[in-house]
């Protein structure tokens, strides 16, 4: 293309250059389409079709002044006032538009033109209370900032703001309905053009318009019909078919009803990396419009975490001559919709952006009120249809008009209102390109857009710098993030020497033998009782052959003797394995199979399969037998080999996703590093010696909270079945026994409240801690600043030691899971494992000190989740949670949901897949869906299985808690 050529391309707007050079490049010209005509004006004017979705929207929130639009002049210079109000009546005269309001008649909106109207021009003088730059702002913003009535009118007006007799600022404001940014620009121009022959008495130089906007209008409706409006329809229907918001994450929920409270960040992109942008361009056979285009796609796929993103622009809307010089609401917006695959070079993803644009820019005259309708988008009050961020490019820098004897240039305005989530607006400049980023602040805050634009920067810099690079490499990480979030927030050195559970029981029993250690019903051990008790069951485990690595199943109901048991274990070297009798038989049989325990300890009333090695602690011969044995603490003569804190202290059976639940195996120097954690953590907020509940079931690894503190010198009360999940029992439990420390999940909490756990006037206790799944953000604002009660939001799955991370709620003004314990640490990765920015939404790792084993006899599995960890020390791994999550400005963890299928509900870790195996071994079910609706599993079911007889064969080989509340038949509607 010859050099002239592209150097007139590039003065046009973005839009047109692509739809050019799509011309240029072999399509046929064409004859040229017949002019607008007059409208007849004896009867209605219908609005354009972007002037009815604004009337719509002022009908629905009336009097905002979201969509004003202004600019400002400073005039220094003798100004002729009566010449500025006679320019001003003729602008009027001259443009419909300014003098148009909107009704209704029947129900359809028409607009009203007015006579022209005697305008003036009222002067405001800047007070002595506000002087300078600020003072001004203030002023202009409020004269620019009052709304607009659209029925009566009018919609244009000017103020003339005098700073000095030969100093003022002219302010022209409108409502969006009547003008747009091309047109302010035609109003300098015209304005310019009538104020010089109102100082002179002469007519303007200005040729008639050809038409007027109401023309306009009448003549876009008629063209909205026909062959070539119905493909240009289809064409919309079929690119914006499956379209869902982008999901940013944001710093405060959305409200219910969208607002525009908004501001501007300025940020600036040097002009070496613009020249190599440009650049980028032309070696694309596109513009610089595209490119960025491409920049912020790539962007805010990254941000949202999706791979289908729409983001919007503008295109001027004037694709016809007799438009050019008419005032009025004329710019349409369009919708550019990119795949992201992040495996691709930024430059093969440019081209794809590239024939997106030409595309929809070759359909650009299709109003957006339409493709709304075209879409089928639901309507949403909460945000913008189809899209939530634009991108702009001005690429002709509008220059203040010279007016007669007055030295003029433009003022910047304030701006305080947001249309969209996000827009973000390039300007070419000399000195490179200048960017501003409008955002809503009641989804953001401003360090959130400065971390945004940093990294769009970044971005930039990097596509520039390297286009053929896969982009899932292009890093948005400028050094000092990389080290805040690998290093410095993770800088959780703690002094936790590694021990066997029964070494730091032990130590503990040696400093208060005679203080109160376990509580369960009339049940009261002393340490130095417990530690007794617990000593001789180790003894006859270890005359059984129980010694490191050797499980010993726990099948006890809910007792004193379930963890007289645990310790005994710990004690003999054994790794502990808890098995509730309420199980299904399916369920048991299939766990002692699994980790073939060398015996099972439990009570005859349970049920066992054949074939196990079992010990009933109530058989009498087993309790003279306990009776005989000693009562000191064992040593590693004693034991079957010397335990150390590398050996296994248990293994946690949890949900496996294709059927096969699987067992995660804990060190004892991992549950060593989670009790030091304990001892200067969680309980720094109590006094030092605290009565602690235990209401978690001991098959679950957050029972291991209780033995953790009572090793620690707390008092431990296991709490009876029947006390445990009944809200107004454990409620009286608490009350009559004063207990400090309480541990439970955010569902059984929203009980417990009501109920009046936390209600003043009765003991509440001095430590609440959650944990198990997400909490609220309606369940963190009510539990901030609760008084005499300190709350701890905690997180960690099976695989890192029951807990991970931690955080006092009211810490931060949202949800978050907090700062990883001592000696573990946080990464937040991309799909690559690379570390991402502050504000974006990753995979959680864990690593450290509290990281699992692995999974009992699943080698296979264990790989694919305890990974090398590419950012620790030589042989250490990170466990991969499946869990999304993002890094807040401060340094705290926000949990953001699955990347999996799997689910919690009220703290039980479910795979969905595990009970649709089941499900299908059933002969009445072809296929079936495991969902969660509304807190509740339910399956969708193909073949014409009876509910009742599904729930009995589900219920026969999964825990309670995995059997779905409701079975849904779908039988025209089979499932793949």
């Amino acid at each position: 293309m010859p050099s002239e050529q592209q150097s007139r391309i590039a003065a046009l707007p973005p839009h047109m250059q692509e739809l050019l050079r799509q011309r240029l490049a072999g399509s046929r010209p064409t004859a040229p389409a017949p002019g607008i005509p007059r409208a007849p004006r004896g009867g209605p004017l219908p609005l354009s079709f972007s002037q009815q979705r604004l009337w719509f929207l002022d009908e629905f929130a009336p009097g905002t002044a979201e969509y004003n639009s202004a600019l400002a002049l400073r005039l220094h210079g003798p100004l002729d006032r009566g010449a500025l109000t006679g320019a001003v009546r003729a602008l009027a005269t001259r443009h419909e538009s300014l003098r148009t309001t909107f009704d209704d008649i029947d129900g359809r909106a028409v607009q009203v033109v007015h006579p022209v109207p005697d305008l003036y021009v009222p002067v405001l003088d800047v007070a002595a209370d506000r002087p300078g730059p600020a003072g001004l702002d203030e002023l202009l913003f409020e004269a620019y900032s009052v709304p607009f009535d659209l029925r009566r009118g009018p919609l244009f007006r000017v103020t003339l703001v005098r700073l000095a007799d030969d100093d003022h600022v002219l302010l022209l404001a409108a409502h969006h309905i009547v003008t747009d940014g091309w047109s302010m620009g035609v109003l300098m121009d015209d304005l310019a053009v009538l104020y010089d022959a109102a100082r002179r008495g002469v007519p303007a130089a200005l040729p008639e318009l050809p038409v007027d906007y109401a023309d306009f209008a009448v003549w876009q409706r008629e063209q909205a019909t026909g062959p070539a409006a119905r493909r240009r329809l289809d064409y919309w229907r079929g690119q914006l078919a499956g379209l869902r918001p982008l999901d940013l994450p944001t710093d405060r929920p959305r409200p219910a009803v969208r607002t525009a409270n908004g501001a501007v960040h300025p940020f600036t992109v040097p002009a070496t990396v613009t020249a190599r942008l440009a650049e980028l361009a032309r070696g694309h056979d596109t513009t610089l419009f595209t490119t960025l285009l491409a920049a912020c796609t790539l962007l805010f796929a990254r941000y949202a975490g999706q791979d289908d993103v729409a983001l919007g622009t503008v295109s001027a809307g004037r694709n016809r001559p007799e438009l050019e010089r008419l005032v009025g609401f004329f710019v349409n917006t369009v919708v550019l919709r990119s795949r992201v695959d992040q495996r691709a070079t930024f430059g093969q993803f440019l081209a794809a952006v590239r024939a997106t644009a030409l595309d929809a820019f070759a359909n650009d005259d299709v109003a957006f009120e339409r493709l709304i309708e075209a879409a089928g988008a639901e309507r949403d009050v909460s945000r913008n249809p189809l899209f939530d961020v634009l991108v702009l490019l001005q690429n002709t820098r509008r220059t203040a008009p010279a007016l007669a004897g007055l030295a003029v240039s433009e003022v910047d305005l304030s701006r305080r209102a947001a249309t969209f989530d996000i827009s973000v607006e390039f300007e070419e400049r000399a000195d490179g390109l200048a960017g501003f980023v409008e955002y809503n602040t009641d989804l953001f805050d401003a360090a959130t857009i400065e971390r945004l634009a940093g990294h769009l920067l970044v971005l930039l810099g990097a596509v520039a710098a390297e286009p053929d690079r896969p982009m899932a490499e292009l890093s948005l990480l400028t050094e000092g993030d990389r080290q805040r979030v690998l290093r410095q927030w993770n800088a959780t050195d703690l002094a936790a020497p590694p021990a066997t559970f029964g070494d730091v029981f032990e130590a503990q029993v040696g400093r208060t033998p005679d203080a109160t250690a376990l509580v369960y019903r009339d049940t009261a051990l002393t340490y130095a009782q417990l530690n007794a008790r617990a000593n001789r069951l180790a003894r006859l485990l270890a005359r059984r052959g129980v010694g490191p690595e050797t499980a010993v199943a726990v099948a006890l109901p809910r007792s004193a003797e379930s963890v007289v048991a645990l310790l005994a274990v710990a004690k003999a070297g054994g790794v502990y394995l808890p098995v509730d009798p309420e199980l299904p038989a399916d369920r048991i049989a299939f766990v002692l199979a699994d980790a073939a325990p060398a015996v099972v300890l439990t009570t005859g009333g349970v049920a066992l399969p054949d074939g196990v090695d079992r010990v009933a602690l109530d058989d009498p011969r087993t309790v003279r037998e306990l009776a005989r044995r000693a009562e000191g603490d064992l040593t590693d003569a004693e034991r079957t080999r010397p335990l150390r804190p590398a050996h296994a202290a248990y293994v946690i059976y949890t949900s496996g996703s294709t059927g096969r639940p699987k067992g995660v195996t804990v060190e004892h120097r991992q549950l060593a590093n989670l009790f030091h954690n304990h001892r200067h953590g969680l309980l720094t907020a109590a006094q030092p010696r605290v009565r602690a509940a235990l209401t978690a079931a001991f098959s679950f690894d957050t029972s291991w909270e209780g033995p953790l503190l009572m090793a620690a010198g707390h008092e431990l009360h296991v709490l009876d079945e029947d006390v445990r999940l009944d809200p107004q029992a454990l409620l009286g439990y608490l009350d009559e026994h004063r207990i400090d420390y309480l541990d439970v999940t955010p569902t059984f909490l929203r009980q417990l409240l009501p109920a009046g756990l936390l209600d003043e006037g009765r003991h509440r206790p001095a430590v609440l801690v959650l944990g198990g799944e997400a909490l609220g953000e309606s369940l963190w604002r009510e539990l901030t600043g609760v008084p005499g009660t300190t709350v701890y939001n905690v997180y960690g799955p099976t695989e890192n030691t029951v807990d991970a991370l931690s955080c006092r709620v009211g810490d931060s003004p949202r949800p978050v899971v907090g700062r990883p314990l001592g000696n573990t640490r946080a990464y937040v990765l991309d799909s690559a494992l690379r570390p991402v920015p502050v504000g974006i939404p990753g995979e959680l790792y864990l690593a450290g000190a509290q990281v699992a084993r692995g999974y009992l006899n699943r080698p296979g599995l264990t790989a694919t989740r305890f990974l090398a960890d590419p950012y620790g020390g030589p042989g250490e791994r990170m466990y991969r949670t499946g869990d999304r999550a993002r890094w807040t400005a401060d340094g705290l963890v926000e949990f953001l949901g699955r990347a999996d299928e799997q689910v919690k509900i009220r703290g039980f870790r479910i795979e969905p897949g595990e009970i649709e195996s089941v499900l299908r071994r059933y002969a009445g079910v072809d296929d079936c869906a495991v969902v969660v609706r509304d807190g509740r599993l339910v399956a969708y079911v193909v073949g014409g299985a009876q509910a009742d007889a599904l729930r009995a064969q589900v219920g026969a080989g999964l825990p309670d808690y995995m059997v779905p509340s409701a079975f849904v038949p779908l039988d025209a509607l089979p499932l793949t």
